[in-house]
């Protein structure tokens, strides 16, 4: 029998917000400018993101928290700004004729009372998608942070598509723990290149160890979370309270709904327990020896840092396959794991604020 096809633990997931129009506000004021600045407190909230309906137009506040809309004809409008970790504002805003409108938009941190919430063990999930705000207004207001994380990485990479390198280190352990075989090589993606959720749609063909052709676990990509089909099959089970890597997190189990009978994701969602961003999350395949046959089980474990003040980055992934004992070959292998370590990222554009992205 040949080698499992182990996983190449596709995605690049992360959450983030970026800047405006790539500057300060210009000096000179145009009559059919909307523009202002986000602040919480006495200062710049920078990367958060504004939108100006029903115009349709959106985009990211600058490194100081400033913003400009450009060509916009009188009327009045829908200003909406939102930020990770703070109570979205929205607001009714009017533009007259000739004259530029400068708005000042004032955002408060959020605060949830993690103890009004009660911890539950995940279970059988049998009412995907997020919980009635008027029944549990703590529970939907930590979701909804994970909704503006996800929804904040898809406007990231697609606004400000990116290219990035991650090196890739596979090794296969015997029952021992001895390194049996090792390769290493190095991928190249870019942000645009997202596939999206669809039930049953979590296996694909892709590169392997020694870019060879494997079947591999298409993870769920961060703007997945926000997708209506993805919390269409999912429950969002609150677990509490973690000590975790030397910090506080809030965690979030992820859990199939039970109408799915095809391989699909489960796993844990880790959020900051003072910025409410997503530092790390732990996602398995279902019905593994199912979908990969000779495979007990696969796992892998994401880990974000911060490249810009809210804007994360996939910096690291784990990943373990555990095949089924085979006593037809004299050093079995139990243990097969995949390391991703990320080299470089490099912005098509420069980030708002920045003169170029890393």
């Amino acid at each position: 029998m040949g080698r499992i096809g182990r996983s190449a633990f596709v995605g690049l997931v992360g959450a983030l917000a970026v800047g405006a129009n790539g500057g300060r506000l210009a000096a000179q004021q145009r009559p059919d400018a909307v523009q202002g600045t986000v602040r919480s407190g006495g200062a710049g909230v920078p990367y958060a993101v504004v939108d100006l309906g029903p115009l349709g137009a959106r985009q990211f506040t600058n490194d100081s928290g400033e913003f400009r809309f450009l060509n916009v004809p009188p009327g009045t409008y829908r200003l909406v700004a939102r930020q990770i970790g703070y109570h979205p504002l929205d607001t009714t805003v009017v533009k007259v004729a000739r004259m530029p409108l400068t708005v000042a938009v004032q955002l408060e941190p959020l605060v949830v009372e993690l103890a009004a919430i009660n911890v539950t063990a995940p279970a059988a999930c049998t009412a995907p998608g997020p919980p009635d705000s008027t029944v549990a207004p703590q529970l939907a207001a930590l979701l909804e942070q994970i909704r503006e994380n996800a929804e904040r990485y898809a406007f990231l990479a697609d606004s400000y598509p990116f290219r990035y390198r991650m090196s890739r280190t596979f090794a296969d352990y015997d029952a021992q723990g001895r390194v049996v075989a090792t390769s290493t090589d190095t991928i190249r993606d870019v942000s645009t290149n997202r596939v999206r959720y669809r039930p049953g749609n979590v296996l694909a063909t892709g590169l392997g160890p020694e870019r060879k052709l494997a079947l591999i676990v298409r993870l769920p990509n961060l703007s997945d979370f926000a997708d209506s089909a993805f919390q269409a099959n999912h429950c969002f089970v609150y677990h509490g309270i973690v000590d975790r890597d030397g910090g506080r997190y809030v965690r979030f189990d992820l859990v199939p709904a039970v109408t799915l009978r095809t391989p699909d994701i489960e796993g844990e969602v880790y959020l900051d327990g003072q910025t409410y961003q997503i530092r790390s999350a732990t996602v398995r395949l279902t019905h593994a020896p199912r979908a990969m046959p000779g495979l007990l089980s696969t796992s892998s474990t994401l880990t974000f840092a911060e490249l810009y003040p809210n804007i994360l980055i996939l910096r690291r992934m784990e990943g373990e396959l555990v095949p089924e004992p085979r006593n037809d070959v004299r050093t079995p292998i139990v243990r097969m794991t995949e390391v991703r370590q990320l080299i470089d990222v490099h912005f098509e554009r420069p980030l708002p604020g920045t003169k170029q992205g890393p």
